[in-house]
């Protein structure tokens, strides 16, 4: 099956032909019996996430010296560097794909991000900030902040400031629209969730689990849901979560906060259905 047939193409920048290599599978018998495993990831800003199934997913690999992280994580689980069947760049900010050139090196895995974040992908990134607007929308007020204050006040108050120089990355894969991702190993999909960034994407994997990225965030270990600091669009962010709650996940992860209940996030936001 190729690629375009999932609502992904491979990207004609690197080419490599690694866009449908076959993961390296579980007897389907065995790996069948269970849901897939997720296993979070803390990482110096955000955190990734190991979709275990008959293959293995890597959502999102932070920042460039996060890699050490993931790839003890995975040693730690069981999972050769070779077994990595996908790298999935749930959007185009730097402290989510800073790690993802040099993965893919030690993994042969491809890379894969959605359609309309690969240009702010393949930017090298300036004091950890890829994204090129002068200006980010605040949250649900929609209040304007200068565009780099957003990183640099999350460094002073942890310590730890978004890796500088990061970026650059060419993708392998580029999703457009809803993807499976069967012909990786993993019983799940990719969706399309902007908001965020015009490409942000979530992933919907069997047993009622949601990955959601910077879709939704905490200002707190163990806080509420919120819209993120960073959100370019909250009307459209808004719009992603109500689409995404329509497919009844039970449980969702993101890169910033959580897991939260989706029932929780419906109060939360108002969506009693």
């Amino acid at each position: 099956m190729k690629t375009a047939d999932l609502g992904m193409q491979a990207s004609a920048g690197r080419g490599n032909g690694q866009a449908t290599r076959a993961p390296a599978q579980k007897t389907a018998s065995v790996a069948d019996r269970y849901l897939p495993a997720v296993i979070p990831v803390p990482l110096s800003l955000t955190t990734a996430f190991i979709v275990r199934d008959r293959g293995v997913l890597l959502i999102d690999t932070g920042n460039p010296r996060d890699g050490a992280t993931i790839l003890a994580a995975m040693r730690k689980a069981g999972i050769r560097p070779d077994d990595l069947s996908l790298i999935l760049v749930t959007h185009g900010h730097p402290g989510h794909y800073g790690s993802a050139d040099m993965l893919r090196e030690l993994t042969d895995a491809p890379i894969a991000v959605h359609s309309a974040d690969a240009d702010v992908m393949r930017l090298k990134a300036v004091g950890g900030v890829a994204m090129s607007p002068d200006v980010m929308r605040l949250g649900l007020t929609g209040l304007l902040f200068p565009g780099g204050i957003i990183p640099r006040l999350i460094g002073f108050a942890t310590g730890r400031a978004s890796a500088p120089g990061s970026g650059g990355v060419e993708p392998d894969i580029i999703v457009e629209g809803n993807a499976d991702l069967a012909p990786f190993g993993v019983r799940g999909r990719v969706i399309p969730t902007p908001g965020h960034t015009p490409g942000s994407v979530s992933i919907l994997i069997a047993g009622g689990t949601a990955i959601i990225g910077d879709l939704l965030s905490a200002l707190l270990p163990g806080g509420r849901p919120r819209l993120p600091f960073r959100t370019g669009d909250p009307a459209a962010a808004r719009k992603s979560l109500r689409a995404l709650l329509a497919f009844g996940p039970e449980r969702v992860y993101a890169a910033h906060g959580g897991p939260w209940s989706g029932a929780e996030i419906r109060r939360r936001f108002g969506y009693g259905w």
